[in-house]
């Protein structure tokens, strides 16, 4: 994932991103993460500092591709607002690419906040995850199963192939299946404001 992509993630909801600490929520744990939030976020030389008891947020790593970037966003985006309105800080353990699907672990969150992360999930089996795309997307196995659109799908084989990586004989189409969800995703309902 690049840089300012993960960055903006983390600076979303810095709190989710500090989980080993604290383990249950206390006043002291809540103003000591927002302060470091802020301290991190406004003195951007602090996030390379190694002083700090509780990990630091700035340096969680996302084992995903940029595509998963925007479907990321708004998965935290979700979460924060739920968090929110139950005064509870969701913390994420790792977020990973996984059998060609995103895993997003937490260490305990809301039944609202595992039906938002269960769906993006799902989700995930339908956008590319090297560039975003939504159709055409299906899942490349070339000994590691990833979800890609087409035209990465074709550009990451041959890249392969030319690195000696697959073994001769081996074409495309023996390595490319379009996605097959196996359960039908829908989109929650949402109460419109009048």
């Amino acid at each position: 994932m690049l840089e300012k992509h993960r960055i903006e993630l983390i600076e979303l909801y810095p709190q989710m991103f500090t989980w080993s600490v604290w383990k249950e929520p206390n006043t002291f744990g809540k103003i000591y993460n927002k302060v470091l939030a802020v301290i991190h976020k406004y003195f951007k030389f602090t996030r390379k500092l190694n002083y700090i008891s509780q990990p630091n947020p700035y340096n969680y790593r996302f084992g995903v591709g940029d595509g998963w970037f925007r479907m990321l966003r708004d998965l935290i985006i979700k979460i924060k607002r739920n968090d929110k309105k139950n005064g509870y800080v969701t913390k994420v353990t790792q977020i990973k690419e996984k059998f060609g699907g995103l895993r997003f672990y937490v260490n305990g969150t809301s039944d609202v906040n595992w039906d938002y992360i269960q769906f993006a999930e799902d989700k995930s089996y339908t956008i590319c995850e090297s560039c975003g795309a939504q159709s055409n997307v299906g899942i490349l196995n070339t000994g590691w199963l990833g979800t890609r659109c087409i035209k990465c799908a074709k550009t990451e084989f041959e890249n392969k192939k030319s690195e000696g990586r697959i073994k001769d004989g081996i074409t495309f189409e023996d390595v490319w299946d379009y996605a097959r969800i196996s359960k039908t995703i829908q989109t929650p309902k949402v109460k419109l404001k009048k």
